[in-house]
């Protein structure tokens, strides 16, 4: 059957588009999702591209457009289904988040653990979290990879942010030893998707911190934990006004996952006019440090710097500009700077920095078992 997306529908040789119904207003109407599915040999694999979901992230979108073209169709061992905006009403809108559902909305993708009997003391699913359950199964029925594309801080690196990939360890051996070995077997061809790509990887939080800010149900997070699908998610710097030298990067380090995912021909091509920080171990995302009072920052340090613990990252003073408290900040961690969080002006207890510290833990860990225990049933 030919695949087919919402009133999108693929032809061979050929881009199509279409729009998938996400959820319906209250007032008539509904918010719909933009796809593209450009289609050549429908032999080959399908790859799954995804975009603003989060309404004022706006590389991703020309990241999509200048990378799916007719030609590249017609190149095509396999298919592309390609989502520009998640988030129509955060595009519409330049928010995070949707005004029908309160929260992240890359937090909304199923997990790997059963959803407990409702509780009526708890709110039910919001129409944006069904809408996204139902698209998960639309993915999961066809992906064989997915990409999903952000932006961070103004001015950050373009790098890849790497899911931790879980696997359960309290069910039989039997059960255990399967799904270790489907989770290792994802954890290996995201690794390889990472290289392809050729930008910096930070692996993301540790597997408490991970699980905690629920990134196991963003969209990339989803697609590795619970359909086991190999899946990254790219960070483009700055999110209003796309840098062009990114897009450019990105687009080049797309071509190269698509040839060594088997759907482009050819050798791989440069990856260009980004920075590429080397530290020569793995590192995970952090955010640090964080100021102890209210304060006007000066920063010292610039995306893509190398940093080593005990180094100076800014000063801080009031807004008279006297040095107040610590008046420097330090680095507790050795790695590299990803971006500044946005701004100068701070409250206590604020991060300062988007940074990338040593990881010496591997991408591939068990669940902890108190996330399996909070799928059992709550009382009301």
């Amino acid at each position: 059957m030919p695949i087919r997306l919402g009133t999108a529908r693929a032809v061979r040789g050929q881009m199509t588009y279409g729009a998938y119904k996400l959820v319906s207003h209250p007032t008539g109407g509904n918010d719909t999702l933009p796809v593209v599915i450009a289609q050549g040999d429908p032999r080959g694999p399908v790859f799954w591209l995804t975009a603003g979901i989060h309404g004022p992230e706006h590389a991703g979108l020309q990241v999509l457009h200048q990378l799916l073209t007719p030609e590249l169709a017609r190149a095509l061992h396999g298919t592309i289904i390609a989502i520009p905006a998640l988030n129509p009403a955060g595009l519409r809108t330049m928010q995070r988040r949707a005004y029908y559902h309160d929260g992240d909305p890359n937090r909304l993708f199923p997990e790997a653990r059963p959803r407990p009997p409702q509780n009526p003391d708890l709110d039910p699913p919001s129409a944006l979290e069904t809408a996204y359950t139902r698209l998960f199964a639309e993915i999961c029925s066809s992906a064989n990879y997915l990409i999903d594309l952000h932006n961070a801080w103004t001015g950050s690196v373009s790098c890849v942010f790497r899911d931790r990939v879980l696997y359960r360890n309290d069910g039989t051996p039997q059960q255990c030893e399967q799904d270790r070995h489907a989770a290792a077997s994802v954890d290996e061809r995201v690794g390889e998707m990472c290289a392809a790509y050729g930008h910096p990887v930070v692996n993301d939080l540790g597997v408490e911190a991970y699980l905690g800010e629920k990134l196991h149900r963003s969209t990339s997070g989803a697609a590795v934990n619970t359909a086991r699908i190999p899946a990254i998610t790219l960070e483009l710097g700055t999110g209003h006004v796309p840098d062009p030298r990114y897009v450019a990067a990105s687009i080049a380090g797309l071509r190269n996952v698509l040839r060594w995912a088997g759907l482009l021909p050819g050798p791989r091509e440069p990856v260009t006019g980004i920075k590429k920080p080397k530290v020569g171990f793995a590192c995970r995302r952090r955010g640090a440090p964080h100021t102890s009072q209210q304060c006007i920052v000066r920063h010292l340090v610039e995306p893509g710097d190398l940093i080593r613990r005990g180094q100076p990252l800014a000063e801080i003073r009031d807004v008279w500009g006297r040095l107040v408290g610590e008046k420097i900040v330090h680095s507790d961690y050795d790695g590299w700077v990803i971006g500044r969080t946005h701004g100068i002006v701070y409250y206590a207890g604020t991060e300062l920095f988007g940074l990338a510290v040593r990881d010496d833990a591997p991408t591939l860990q068990p669940y902890p078992d108190s996330f399996w225990a909070q799928s059992a049933p709550t009382s009301g």
